[in-house]
């Protein structure tokens, strides 16, 4: 881990910090009900719940809690941090952690789920938050950048789809996807969008990026 002269962000004792101080917080999009039209467009609700979705840095992110809701059940989410997974199990309730979501610490750079385990992921602000945990050294930012995106890549199904709402570092998640891009199709590239039925995509408060594994 990084010293907090270098970054805090790559560090776990300030995010269990952090996540003991607030109840609920989203980098981006704090309604699902905004991010919906995107997500579903790619990830339509799959009524058999046979569509498995990973969620990095769930975190207090009760955004995501909305996304069960909408009738997306089938959910693996994780944080590098033990309370964001405490709270986060906080906000799903027990109901909904027997019905389908399981939350636990995990490392985005490592991950121990199995090879094309996924249908999809979505990334609120993970992706901001590793790069910026190579503090003033961009070298090291984007080598973690690329270790989490290479470890999503290896855990999506061939088709799988990566849905990434950034705003902090988004040169950096380009480029990074850009050094693997013989892995990737782009299906969103951070440009304005509209949906077929008429969402316009300047009106999230992030920019969002869309690939699917080749």
């Amino acid at each position: 881990e990084p010293s907090n002269e270098q970054s805090n962000f790559g560090r776990m004792k300030f995010w269990d910090e952090t996540y003991a101080k607030e109840e609920k917080f989203s980098w981006y999009c704090s309604n699902f009900e905004d991010l919906y039209p995107f997500w579903s467009e790619l990830v339509p609700v799959d009524n058999n719940n046979n569509n498995k979705i990973l969620l990095p840095g769930i975190g207090n992110d009760a955004s995501m809690v909305q996304m069960y809701d909408y009738g997306y059940h089938n959910l693996v989410a994780f944080d590098y941090a033990p309370e964001g997974v405490a709270q986060a199990k906080k906000l799903f309730g027990e109901e909904r952690l027997a019905n389908g979501v399981d939350i636990s610490v995990a490392d985005a750079r490592n991950l121990s789920y199995n090879d094309g385990e996924f249908d999809a992921v979505l990334e609120k602000g993970t992706l901001d938050a590793i790069y910026l945990s190579g503090g003033d050294d961009k070298k090291l930012g984007s080598k973690y950048l690329d270790m989490a995106i290479g470890e999503m890549h290896r855990v999506l199904k061939t088709g799988g789809i990566f849905f990434s709402v950034s705003a902090a570092c988004t040169d950096a998640i380009q480029e990074s996807f850009d050094r693997s891009i013989e892995k990737w199709e782009v299906i969103r590239d951070g440009d304005f969008y509209l949906t077929e039925d008429g969402y316009a995509s300047n009106n999230i408060d992030a920019t969002i990026f869309a690939f699917k594994k080749i």
